[in-house]
């Protein structure tokens, strides 16, 4: 089952005596766990607990906490957070023992990571599909974004321009609690609807006294000092690391756009180069090489990685590097190629 049937899944089925989520997105399934508190409210499920698979977890807790009853409910919801989906022998022989008979006067819901294909062939896993519905919360796909944006945005009330909409798609690709952070935010502007992308970005530019956008002047520039100088300061500001992104991003599209011929004016405009930039985006793409911009295109990629997934390495030496590439990309060439062996 999908995230987005659960709702009226529960409503029309109640709860089940089990029921799983597992997703790769700890907001989704923390959006899944109030679906079902709330349902279990409607219910008069008021009890509930919670708790966490770690070195000093019982098992025998599934057990011990059916026959644990409070004064004023029939039923408890039993909250179990997997953070590693595996549940270890003891954990399977538990599951196995609680599927078999499944109490009346308790809910488990089963919480956890996105499962790997030899977790989902598991026999405690085929167990719990047996037992009970099992809901993916999982981050949609790139082509689905921007409809879960909309979505997202209107429980805050909020409306958006397809074109706003496309720039937070961008800027939050793989990072959907950024995304819903930044959605709060812009709730709490009270600014004229639908909120288009000149908006976003002067907002983006509002957040810190050094804005990306300076940033971007100095690399056009080639101003390194004062590239690293704005660098040093959007980081102290914790400038959204969304925004960075994008920012780098998108002027490593504009110089491939660049060096594959001589864009009309138009084209220019159409690549966000006004006719004031138009002498020094030139110069820009030609300061960079080919086999810079690939050296580039791998930080990126590296960027998007240590930002979304957590890979160890360091943002900001990371930006350092781009930054270097960008402005003097013929400095200390031993330390750029080290950078990428």
């Amino acid at each position: 089952m999908q995230l987005a049937q659960l709702q009226a899944h529960l409503q029309q089925h109640g709860l089940p005596a089990l029921l799983c989520v597992f997703g790769d997105t700890p907001l989704l399934v923390d959006d899944a766990l109030q679906i079902i508190r709330a349902q279990a409210r409607q219910q008069g499920i008021d009890e509930r607990e919670r708790f966490i698979q770690d070195k000093q977890f019982d098992w025998r807790v599934l057990q011990a906490e059916s026959v644990n009853l409070g004064l004023f409910s029939s039923q408890r919801l039993i909250e179990l957070d997997l953070p590693e989906a595996k549940p270890g022998r003891d954990g399977a022989d538990a599951l196995k023992r609680y599927c078999a008979q499944l109490p009346e006067d308790q809910i488990l819901i089963l919480t956890g990571p996105k499962l790997k294909q030899e977790q989902l062939k598991a026999k405690w896993y085929k167990l719990l599909e047996q037992a009970g519905p099992v809901v993916q919360a999982n981050s949609p796909e790139r082509r689905q974004l921007p409809q879960f944006i909309q979505h997202r945005a209107q429980r805050y009330q909020l409306s958006l321009t397809p074109d706003a909409t496309q720039l937070l798609a961008d800027w939050f690709e793989g990072n959907l609690l950024a995304l819903d952070q930044e959605l709060q935010k812009l709730a709490l502007m009270d600014a004229p609807q639908p909120l288009t992308t000149e908006f976003l970005m002067e907002a983006a530019h509002d957040q810190s006294r050094f804005s990306v956008f300076a940033l971007q002047d100095a690399i056009v520039q080639g101003d390194l000092s004062g590239a690293l100088r704005r660098l040093q300061r959007l980081l102290e500001e914790e400038t959204e690391v969304a925004i960075l992104n994008w920012m780098l991003q998108r002027e490593a599209q504009k110089l491939q756009q660049l060096q594959q011929g001589q864009p009309s004016a138009k084209e220019l405009m159409a690549l966000g180069i006004w006719r004031n930039q138009e002498g020094a985006y030139r110069a820009f793409a030609q300061r960079l090489q080919p086999q810079h911009l690939a050296r580039l295109n791998q930080l990126l990629v590296r960027l998007e990685f240590a930002f979304k997934r957590d890979s160890g390495e360091q943002l900001a030496t990371l930006y350092c590097q781009a930054i270097i590439l960008l402005c003097q990309p013929q400095r200390d060439p031993a330390f750029l190629t080290s950078c990428y062996g």
